[in-house]
């Protein structure tokens, strides 16, 4: 699970877990605030129904509008029980109007009018629960007796506020919720962003490109990983570069030693061991202007070298055709009429398909056919060199080994350079009319990203 995945979860489940231990008591709260709503509702509808029985201004078609009137308006539920024994408004189920008069625990209105308004007494609300719901009771003095009055606040009003105000509860858990998520959303990914930069930014090192910069950016922790890493880039470009300094240093040193063993190997007599010693100092001339060129080829040519082995080939065999001609041999070039790119430069490139072609020109008589053939062989490019010889040992592959009586340097030198790209150098026996021969399969260039980018 990545990073952002575990703090959107982490944030929405302690959002959700605090919504839901904060709903519960709203809910019950809510709940008990209908049913108190209700009953007070009910409580004013049957109050302000004894108050307007009770001045006797009336009769029961005027009363009975009035109830039908009051019954349209709220939720409440009134009837009056006349004192003659008729029944006014909303008809109440039989089990409730007895059970509002059996729980009847309040004081019989008085007959005398104590307060001299012309009114009749008026007792007290009393609420009896009921299976329906909450009945509210109020009794008063009429011209007709004594009047009772009854408000049922019925459980289904209450649950359908019950329900609207859960909805409403739930809604807005939803929407906090969903505000929990996209803040999470927000935080992972100001906290994702940097560390993927960070991570791409190591690739890209890994990779050779030693330009590649991470951004300083996210929080404090973040970006700390990020100043390290580029600090640890810095390093080892400068550790690179002193080591390619180093290293050429210590060629160019080698250069006056090899003068003075090259000039008294001059000077021996003519004969088989003087031109043995020459062909060993001209070797080693020969390795130690590749090391140079090793050292110095970063600064030339980037972390990200690209050639056309294409071009390359066509180069070199033009080179060698001239002795070629002269030694009677037929060579033969073979390349695609597009590029063949291969992730090298093209001066290294260049000089292992020299020490390859000057192998066989070394090592075969005179008269024997070669040829070069650069193909793409499954998103691979290949450079092969062919020839009609004898083949050449696996053993010559060794470094320093001979092949037949040779340095083997130049057999070396293209291996150390397939190495070096990250390809391979294999041995070919059988192929095709020109039966022999060695084979560079190299690597495609890679994709350079644009600095500072990720």
């Amino acid at each position: 699970m990545s990073l952002r995945a575990r703090i959107l979860l982490l944030a929405t489940g302690v959002a959700a877990l605090v919504i839901v231990l904060a709903a519960v008591p709203i809910a019950l709260l809510l709940r008990q605030a209908a049913y108190d709503s209700a009953e007070s509702d009910a409580r004013d509808a049957a109050q302000s129904t004894a108050d307007y029985v009770s001045t006797g201004r009336y009769d029961d078609s005027v009363l009975s509008q009035y109830l039908a009137r009051l019954n349209a308006r709220g939720p409440a539920r009134v009837t009056v029980a006349m004192g003659d024994g008729d029944l006014l408004g909303a008809s109440l189920p039989d089990g409730v109007l007895a059970a509002g008069r059996d729980h009847h625990r309040g004081a019989t209105p008085r007959a005398d009018d104590r307060d001299h308004d012309d009114l009749g007494q008026v007792s007290t609300a009393q609420v009896i629960d009921v299976d329906d719901g909450r009945l509210v009771r109020v009794d008063c003095r009429s011209t007709q007796g004594v009047a009772e009055v009854y408000a049922l606040a019925t459980d289904d009003s209450v649950r359908s506020t019950v329900v609207h105000r859960d909805l409403a509860v739930v809604g807005a858990g939803a929407v906090l919720l969903l505000l929990a998520a996209g803040a999470a959303e927000i935080t992972s990914r100001r906290l994702a962003r940097p560390l993927e930069l960070t991570a791409q930014t190591a690739v890209r090192l890994s990779a050779g490109d030693l330009l590649a910069r991470a951004p300083v950016e996210g929080p404090t922790e973040v970006a700390r990983v990020a100043v390290e890493l580029n600090a640890l880039a810095d390093r080892i470009d400068e550790l690179l570069a002193q080591e390619r300094e180093t290293t050429a240093d210590l060629s160019h040193r080698l250069r006056t030693p090899l003068t003075a063993v090259r000039l008294t190997v001059e000077s021996l007599p003519e004969g088989e061991r003087r031109h043995e010693l020459e062909a060993q100092v001209a070797a080693l001339e020969r390795t130690l202007t590749q090391v140079i060129r090793a050292a110095r080829r970063p600064q030339r040519e980037g972390v990200h070298p690209r050639c056309d082995a294409a071009a390359v080939a066509r180069e070199r065999v033009a080179f060698w055709a001239p002795l070629a001609e002269d030694q009677g041999r037929t060579v033969t070039l073979t390349v695609p009429d597009g590029e063949v790119p291969v992730r090298a430069a093209a001066e290294d490139l260049a000089t292992a398909l020299d020490a390859l072609i000057e192998n066989v020109v070394a090592h075969t008589p005179e008269g024997t056919a070669f040829a070069v053939v650069v193909r793409d062989d499954g998103g691979h490019p290949v450079v092969e060199v062919l020839d009609d010889g004898p083949g050449i040992p696996p053993s010559a592959l060794s470094r320093g080994r001979s092949d037949r009586g040779s340095t083997g340097l130049g057999l070396d030198i293209a291996r150390s350079f397939a190495e070096s790209t990250g390809g391979r150098l294999d041995l070919v026996s059988g192929h095709g009319s020109l039966g022999n021969g060695v084979r560079l399969t190299l690597p495609a260039p890679v994709a350079q990203p644009p600095h500072g980018k990720s």
